[in-house]
């Protein structure tokens, strides 16, 4: 069967190294569309969408990152981090910042807006890497002056983030299982 959504799925796979090339107006607004398509949870829309082009502020949440996982002790991924030169955002040229109001399905919503903004990047040309990393640099120590920094509104937190630019690697695409489904006639 052929279907450009599934083609699209089928092609996207996690990249973690991009070109400086900054994203169009056209693709940021098209990324725009696909986050604000997102379906929620009966339509409550308790979702905020943080895009991040500026290159002071993409620099000092890349650094927020990593001192996060400094200070969380944890320094078998800290290392791992620095041997690959230290990135955890990849120098994507948009970071998209997904942020909710504290709910019952706030992740769910966020999981379903992160995966539309992946596959639109990947309709465009472009390429994307889902990122959790950031949120211990929003809730440490210096968290609340992050969230003021990068706008987060009144009441909302971190959800998940995602990566997105003109990859600058190349990457196989991961196999997957097939015995990881499970029918029941």
């Amino acid at each position: 069967m052929e279907n450009s959504v599934i083609k699209t799925m089928l092609e996207r796979s996690s990249i973690r190294a991009y070109s400086d090339e900054k994203l169009t107006y056209a693709e940021l607004h098209a990324l725009e569309e696909a986050a604000l398509s997102s379906p929620t949870a009966m339509n409550r829309q308790d979702q905020r969408f943080i895009f991040v082009t500026n290159d002071a502020m993409l620099q000092r949440l890349e650094q927020a990152i990593m001192q996060s996982i400094i200070d969380s002790g944890n320094t078998d991924f800290a290392e791992r981090i620095k041997s690959r030169g230290g990135k955890t955002t990849y120098n994507a040229r948009l970071i998209v910042i997904i942020v909710n109001k504290p709910s019952h399905f706030s992740r769910v919503d966020a999981g379903i807006a992160v995966e539309n903004l992946a596959l639109a990047a990947k309709s465009l040309g472009l390429d994307s890497v889902i990122l959790g990393m950031p949120e211990g640099a929003f809730a440490g120590e210096y968290g609340a002056a992050l969230r003021e920094e990068f706008r987060f509104p009144e009441g909302f937190e971190f959800s998940i983030a995602i990566g997105i630019g003109h990859r600058a690697t190349e990457k196989i695409q991961h196999e997957w299982n097939r015995e990881h489904v499970i029918y029941i006639d």
